[in-house]
């Protein structure tokens, strides 16, 4: 009796490694990143997978990374994505457990607009006040940043990494535009690759978690 409770014990422990070790989307950033980081990139890319099948009511998940790109670089976005798939409890907790960790500044900044351009001048009457524009905090994937240096390094496709570095320098670009890059860059068969998910995890959703919930409406 006490031997088949350790089989089965063993067994139990067996498939939940293994079940584990299937979701380490993150391994190519090993020994670039923390562990800490590492894990929580996985999590982050795991509840994402979820909630696409979910949404997409399929469990083939790689067609789902990829409607998901499709989607968000149409302009009919609003219509088939609420504002609740992303105001998602658990992945803004995730995103609070990256800022607690310091992964969250490993992989965005907060973007700055260039107050330097030139103004229009306009001819106002005594006494007016222009109103105060409402200051948005918004983040863009941080260019020195190690989640950015260390996807360079990894094996990815060269088109995944110049169209992340794009998304990095020009922060102001609209993300249905990089969206669409990302998505005639890669195919269905290059999300067998886990890191390829987790980009479009990080760039293509939590960064609008994050910027829903940092600017409420």
């Amino acid at each position: 009796m006490t031997r088949t409770i350790l089989l089965l014990i063993l067994i139990i422990n067996f498939y939940s490694c293994q079940s584990q070790t299937d979701k380490n989307y993150a391994d190519d950033l090993n020994g670039c990143l923390l562990d800490t980081d590492i894990e929580l990139l996985n999590r982050a890319t795991l509840h994402f997978e979820k909630l696409l099948a979910e949404h997409y009511e399929n469990s083939k998940h790689n067609e789902n990374f990829y409607s998901y790109l499709t989607t968000i670089s149409s302009i009919q976005t609003k219509r088939s994505l609420k504002a609740d798939f992303f105001l998602e409890s658990k992945s803004i907790r995730i995103l609070e457990e990256m800022e607690k960790a310091g992964t969250f500044d490993k992989i965005w900044t907060e973007f700055i607009e260039n107050e330097s351009e030139e103004e229009t001048v306009i001819a106002l009457q005594p006494g007016y006040e222009e109103p105060e524009k409402e200051k948005l905090e918004l983040f863009v994937l941080n260019p020195n940043g190690m989640y950015i240096q260390c996807i360079n390094q990894s094996p990815i496709r060269k088109e995944v990494k110049d169209v992340l570095n794009s998304q990095s320098e020009y922060g102001d670009v609209a993300p249905s535009i990089i969206a669409g890059a990302l998505r005639d860059a890669i195919t269905e068969s290059d999300l067998e690759k886990g890191l390829n998910k987790v980009i479009i995890s990080i760039g293509f959703y939590y960064n609008i978690v994050n910027l829903l919930n940092k600017n409420p409406l």
